[in-house]
């Protein structure tokens, strides 16, 4: 069942799979730990290959840290330490560090001084690095949301979106007849508008949810903090302020 993302209470956090993957036996520890891999191994593999700079080194690194998940190393993380992508973010560090180290301690392999300096001077590029790594990683989640529903609802919510950003600076009656061409029925201008709109709303909330899942408390104001430090809040501050608005007339 996909959940609404207009729910953040419905939003199973991450910190609540990762324990799960860590629990003793049982069908719950193997499919919290495949969906958890399932999900983020990508982005970990993308990251250790831009920190690495060799694909072979990234995929031996990468296969220590799926054996030292599964063989549940990572059992006593917690969610009061903060957020999920701070807790990977230490851990691929930790195993990068050790790489580095390693490769300096075998005598009998030399060096270039490229690889050795990366293991110090390159930190705060690994950081960025893994800053644009987390940051692809919740477009593509929201954009393979986005295309779910819209396989699910027949809405071409993602292709109109595509078209947009693909083609920026077509008007609304060129939008809507390369819409109309894509979906196989006459769209006019002013429905184009209105999809368009409807989709943006919809792949914004797609990002929430992204985001508010690596949180270990999914307020308002921990998902926008989050937002801005990945540099996406722009794809939803209206948003927000239509959620911060309704929680504020809410209250008594």
């Amino acid at each position: 069942m996909t959940t609404n993302p207009n729910r953040l209470s419905q939003i199973e956090t991450l910190w609540s799979m990762v324990y799960h993957a860590h629990e003793e036996g049982g069908a719950q520890r193997a499919q919290a730990q495949h969906e958890l891999l399932a999900r983020y191994g990508s982005a970990i593999q993308r990251y250790l290959a831009g920190a690495l700079r060799d694909p072979t080194a990234a995929d031996d690194v990468y296969q220590e840290f799926a054996v030292k998940f599964l063989r549940g190393d990572f059992r006593s993380a917690r969610e009061e330490k903060g957020r999920f992508r701070s807790f990977l973010k230490v851990i691929l560090g930790r195993l990068v560090a050790d790489h580095y180290r390693h490769q300096i301690r075998r005598p009998a392999q030399q060096l270039d001084s490229s690889i050795q300096l990366s293991d110090s001077a390159d930190a705060e590029q690994r950081e960025q690095e893994f800053l644009t790594v987390w940051r692809d990683e919740m477009l593509t989640r929201a954009w393979s949301d986005l295309a779910e529903e819209e396989g699910r609802t027949g809405k071409p919510w993602m292709r109109v979106l595509k078209l947009r950003v693909e083609n920026p600076n077509l008007r609304s009656s060129e939008l809507a007849d390369a819409l109309s061409r894509e979906i196989g029925e006459e769209v006019t201008a002013t429905r184009v508008r209105v999809i368009l709109h409807r989709a943006r709303e919809r792949f914004s909330n797609f990002l929430i949810s992204a985001v508010a899942e690596t949180l270990p408390t999914a307020t308002l104001e921990a998902i926008e903090q989050e937002l801005a430090e990945l540099k996406l809040l722009q794809y939803c501050q209206a948003l927000l302020e239509q959620r911060k608005q309704k929680s504020n007339d809410s209250r008594p």
